[in-house]
């Protein structure tokens, strides 16, 4: 994928993070206990972070009406939020959350970019944003991901050629719920990608913070954040 597909991608994505606060999609299973995300083989997953500069409310209304119509049709689709509760490793500061989408295939995000202008996104991208990061990875087979309420989610950014060994992990209380290469990744900074993206349920911050202390992934370099899910309000 081209720099400039990526770039319009993630201007998509954060638009969308940003209506999303105000109303969840209405094609999600709604619980006040769970929620389930299914992904088909072959599909785009995509986990985005940023930091928003303030008063900025005008202009992510001209991105919703610019990127809203065509996304739609192309089937971009918003899967949810995992505020974020504490930084867990890492520099980066985000000030939002991080959001959940995906697009069908390939052809999917060709078609949307045949009908929007990459530079006039891109402009308007870098007034919003001080920061911004978004994850890629290509869905390898059929899968359901549910997060639960009373749980807590561990998004974990890794910079390693190794494996990664999650038996650990799991002996240690954990529960892998995504664990898959970065397909695609773009951010402002245009820093070196990382190379998986690790998802990781816990029964409490206390338990995960035990494990990242004591043990925790022995990589280069990690970005990681602890979430919650943000279920719909009734």
């Amino acid at each position: 994928m081209n720099i400039k597909s990526f770039i319009l991608i993630i201007s998509l994505c954060i638009s969308y993070i940003c209506k999303s606060q105000q109303s969840m999609n209405s094609s999600m299973v709604k619980t006040t206990k769970s929620q389930t995300i299914s992904l088909k083989k072959g599909e785009l997953f995509l986990a985005v972070i940023g930091y928003q500069m303030p008063d900025k409310e005008s202009l992510l209304q001209e991105y919703f009406s610019i990127v809203f119509p065509p996304a739609q049709k192309n089937g971009f689709t918003p899967l949810g939020q995992l505020p974020i509760k504490k930084v867990a490793s890492g520099n980066f500061m985000p000030n939002e959350f991080i959001g959940l989408f995906k697009w069908p295939n390939m052809q999917s995000v060709q078609a949307f970019l045949s009908e929007v202008s990459p530079d006039r996104l891109t402009k308007l991208r870098m007034k919003i944003w001080s920061e911004l990061k978004q994850h890629m990875v290509v869905v390898q087979e059929n899968t359901n991901i549910t997060f639960k309420e009373d749980k807590i989610y561990e998004m974990k950014m890794l910079w390693t050629n190794k494996k990664i060994k999650t038996k650990q992990i799991i002996k240690k209380g954990g529960t892998i719920v995504l664990n898959s290469p970065v397909a695609g990744y773009e951010d402002l900074g245009k820093n070196t990608a990382p190379n998986h993206l690790l998802i990781i349920e816990w029964d409490s911050e206390k338990i995960a913070e035990k494990f990242n202390t004591e043990k925790g992934l022995k990589v280069k370099k990690e970005e990681a954040f602890y979430t919650s899910f943000a279920f719909p309000k009734k």
